[in-house]
């Protein structure tokens, strides 16, 4: 099947799932697009997608999948499924995407920073790196896709998106990549749709793309906050508390440059050039960053 043609299933249409649907859609390349839902979802794809072709279906279900994934000769699969359903529903994704036979590519729900090397930290960056290394295991060809944090969370991130000021863990000095929904939604649409699949570019290989990379501090001040630098343990504003140990644990790893697509958890650094040089596969593109995105 040529790239003109292709066809994909995207597991999951939330806050990355919307974006990169869209810039599937919207492509050139007119791939055929299936949006897997979970069966009795109650949220609605905005207006402008309204057309696209979604099937409900148990995520841990392995045949109900399989047999999804033949009758639409499904061979790209895209899984942006949030948490709990990392393990459980890539893996059953994963089964059914190799007994298809049709399926040649299985990106997993990575979507921030790069994991490789996590396997064993307890966290949430260590559950990825373990679905990863189930499709090893399996024998399917994956990409991983590392993005940074998503631009629009970064009020979030520091609690500017309902206070007054910006609260910064640390120094806030520390450069971290974010890249727009839109920016990944387009890179996504482009390397799938355009390249080969059995490209060296894409088969187990890992694409760290980057729209900017910049601090907090700097945020803080393109958003029009007062910073206020909170000690490790203190609160960042936060609906539940965990939210406030979830933007604890994002600022900390921000604090110690591990944000950044360029970080290297195996060896513990910064590869030197590392951040953002899979944004050579989408040749031309202008990339936006924070203050055109706040604009």
């Amino acid at each position: 099947m040529s790239a003109l043609n292709r066809s994909i299933a995207l597991a999951g249409a939330g806050a990355i799932g919307i974006p990169i649907l869209r810039a599937l859609l919207n492509h050139p390349n007119h791939p055929k697009v299936v949006v897997l839902t979970r069966p009795g979802s109650k949220k609605d794809l905005p207006s402008d997608l309204s057309l696209a072709t979604v099937i409900p279906v148990d995520y841990t279900d392995v045949a109900a999948l399989t047999a999804l994934f033949k009758e639409h000769n499904i061979e790209v699969v895209i899984s942006t499924v949030p948490p709990p359903g990392y393990v459980t529903a890539q893996h059953a994704l994963a089964d059914a995407a190799k007994a298809s036979g049709s399926v040649k590519l299985f990106v997993p729900s990575e979507w921030g920073v790069p994991t490789e090397g996590a396997k064993g930290e307890g966290n949430l960056f260590g559950v990825k790196d373990e679905v990863a290394e189930y499709l090893k295991s399996i024998g399917l060809p994956y990409t991983r896709i590392f993005t940074g944090l998503f631009t629009s969370f970064i009020p979030w991130v520091i609690g500017a998106d309902a206070e007054s000021s910006a609260y910064i863990q640390g120094t806030g000095k520390t450069p971290f990549t974010t890249t727009s929904e839109e920016d990944i939604g387009g890179f996504v649409a482009h390397v799938l749709t355009s390249l080969p699949l059995t490209s060296p570019d894409l088969v187990n290989a890992s694409l760290r793309i980057q729209g900017q990379k910049i601090t907090l501090q700097e945020c803080a001040r393109l958003l029009n906050k007062s910073i206020v630098l909170v000690a490790e343990g203190e609160s960042i504003p936060a609906k539940t508390d965990g939210e406030k140990h979830l933007k604890a644990f994002l600022q900390t790893q921000m604090e110690g440059g591990m944000a950044s697509t360029g970080w290297d958890r195996r060896s513990n650094r910064e590869i030197e050039g590392a951040a953002g040089s899979a944004n050579k596969l989408w040749e031309g593109h202008v990339w936006q960053t924070v203050a055109s995105s706040f604009a």
